[in-house]
């Protein structure tokens, strides 16, 4: 599946939530609000936005509002992403429910991307949780690294965000996979 991930952070990311209602208008695909969500209208509003899908940050929630929050999100018909850093933020993704876990690969404190951080912490998440590697994918080879360890999804922003050929460059990170969706 594709899906596009848009960024609504405005302090930060310089993003805004009037992108997601944009871009929802214009495209059919699953979009993905990419936001720190620190409350749940936040969810409601990615839901009225036209986003199918929320990122739930591990370190900047506590267990409750993981948990609650995944939940929120499921009466609401949105998938959640939810991002972790170490084996003790997957463990805490799996016991709130989390049923699509993402790896940041870029560590948070000193901006670092080391794609063996999902390779590493892939064996941690069960097989019938989707597993996306995200942050640091350049080109077909991390695909083809990633997808040996057994990564089920990328998530590429900056790559697509620096290059001038955006088409160009999906095509050549699908590396020629076939895509039946």
């Amino acid at each position: 599946m594709n899906a596009i991930s848009v960024l609504t952070e405005p302090t930060y990311f310089h993003g805004d939530i009037n992108y997601l209602r944009t871009i929802r208008q214009a495209v059919t695909v699953p979009l993905l609000r990419k936001d720190f969500i620190i409350d749940d209208y936040m969810i409601d509003e990615a839901k009225v936005a036209g986003a199918n899908l929320i990122l739930l940050i591990v370190a900047i929630l506590d267990d409750h509002q993981l948990r609650d929050y995944i939940h929120k999100a499921a009466a609401l018909g949105l998938a959640v992403l939810v991002e972790a850093h170490d084996p003790h933020e997957i463990q805490r993704a799996l016991q709130a429910g989390a049923d699509i876990i993402g790896v940041n690969n870029r560590d948070l404190r000193d901006f670092t991307v080391d794609l063996h951080r999902s390779v590493a912490l892939r064996p941690l998440v069960p097989r019938n949780i989707i597993f996306v590697s995200e942050s640091g994918i350049r080109g077909p080879q991390d695909v083809d690294q990633l997808r040996t360890a057994g990564v089920d999804a990328i998530l590429v922003g900056e790559t697509l965000m620096r290059s001038p050929n955006k088409a160009a460059t999906i095509n050549a990170l699908r590396g020629g996979e076939h895509d039946d969706n």
